[in-house]
């Protein structure tokens, strides 16, 4: 038994790292404003070579290659293994809280991997795509309607979840040009707080509030430190304390 765990646990993390790799296309190609960057095959962003499978093996092929393009010796940013194992803990996360590769896995690691995405696009790019956000919110759909429990209260606690989340959002957003003259939350903030909202419900919602805030605070201080500047992405912060209220979700049933 335990052996099957750990090579669920193994499998779980080697499709993360297979889906990661995906996830670093979509950072590279969905920012562009070139239609023509959706087609083909995968290439150097420098030299336009093409790549092969020695080329696109997650983590090991920028591992063997030293962070380095072996056509144009062009440097590989870390962002790509970064990703490729950020990517693989997502999927090892949903696999332990889905309890198995069943629906909740597909869902959660759907999510994860959406999350991933939104949140390099938003540290490299400075917004959350639509797109995304509309993919977490079909995604959190299913995830409602397959929930046990009479539908109704599922259907009203997604109703409150996203009206108190999103809500919050926009009264920040609000306040702060308000009494700043600036917008505290950016608008893609605010609808992926709503998303959270569909995901989680009432409950839930001031434990990931004081999570995102805190979490959030945490990385101002490191992107200010590594020169980011006094504006900073938020998204990062909300996708994380969502993913993390999914799979700990003793964690917010302790403050009722």
């Amino acid at each position: 038994m335990i052996f099957d765990g750990a090579a669920d646990a193994v499998l779980a993390a080697f499709l993360g790292c297979i889906f990661g790799s995906f996830a670093t296309m979509l950072i590279h190609r969905m920012p562009s404003q070139d239609r023509s960057a959706w087609g083909g095959r995968s290439a150097c962003p420098k030299c336009d070579a093409i790549l092969g499978i020695r080329d696109l093996v997650p983590v090991l092929s920028w591992c063997l290659s030293r962070g380095r393009c072996r056509h144009c010796r062009a440097s590989i940013g870390w962002r790509y293994p970064l990703t490729e194992v950020a990517t693989a803990l997502v999927f090892m996360g949903a696999w332990w809280a889905g309890d198995g590769f069943g629906l909740p896995f597909f869902l959660l690691a759907a999510l994860g991997l959406t999350l991933v995405v939104m949140s390099a696009i938003d540290l490299e790019h400075g917004y959350l795509p639509d797109a995304l956000q509309i993919t977490a919110f079909l995604l959190g759909l299913v995830w409602r309607f397959m929930a046990p429990g009479d539908p109704l209260h599922q259907a009203l606690d997604a109703l409150l979840g996203i009206a108190a989340l999103g809500g919050t959002g926009l009264l920040v957003r609000w306040g702060f040009r308000l009494l700043r003259g600036r917008e505290g939350f950016g608008l893609g903030d605010v609808k992926l707080l709503a998303v959270a909202g569909l995901w989680l419900g009432l409950g839930p919602a001031p434990l990931y509030l004081i999570t995102a805030g805190l979490g959030g605070a945490v990385f101002a201080v490191i992107w200010r430190q590594l020169g980011g500047g006094r504006e900073f992405p938020l998204g990062p912060a909300l996708a994380l304390a969502l993913f993390l209220a999914l799979i700990f979700p003793e964690a917010a049933r302790l403050m009722n």
